[in-house]
């Protein structure tokens, strides 16, 4: 068992952004893929505003692909207690990270961060709590935008 497989199975999320007053919900699924040596990731969010996306997690990596054709690529340190990511601006106009803390094995909440100066200063993003309601690690494919 290595770290990735904490995230096996389907989770709720509600997330607070600060672009938007209401919260946003969605979904992430998780499955290990080429015999496990990396998990892939499916989002799905209940708002228009914010892209459906995949990803391709490793251990110490992951590449993030979302519906508008965005590509980030971001490193992480992934363990039993949660886990950190962050990438640098590179070609777009900010950076980003992200901490979460598994607070129950089938809970975790985080914070994500932005910095517009190449990371010499962070503000707060968002926060996102996380509810695994299943340990299936197959996508759900009655979980669609809007609902």
């Amino acid at each position: 068992m290595n770290a990735l497989d904490r995230l096996v199975g389907t989770w709720d999320l509600t997330m607070h952004h600060t672009s938007t007053a209401e919260p946003i919900r969605g979904r992430e699924t998780y499955r290990p893929i080429l015999d496990g040596a990396f998990v892939e990731m499916h989002r799905v969010y209940h708002h228009p505003d914010f892209p459906d996306a995949i990803a391709i997690l490793s251990e110490t990596r992951s590449h993030t692909f979302d519906v508008r054709g965005v590509v980030r690529t971001f490193d992480h340190r992934l363990t039993d207690t949660g886990w950190a990511s962050e990438r640098p601006s590179g070609d777009e106009a900010f950076a980003q990270r992200q901490t979460v803390t598994f607070t129950t094995p089938d809970t975790a909440d985080g914070t994500g961060e932005i910095s517009h100066d190449d990371g010499r200063t962070w503000k707060l993003d968002f926060t996102i709590h996380l509810e695994r309601v299943s340990t299936d690690a197959r996508p759900d494919p009655g979980v669609s935008r809007g609902g």
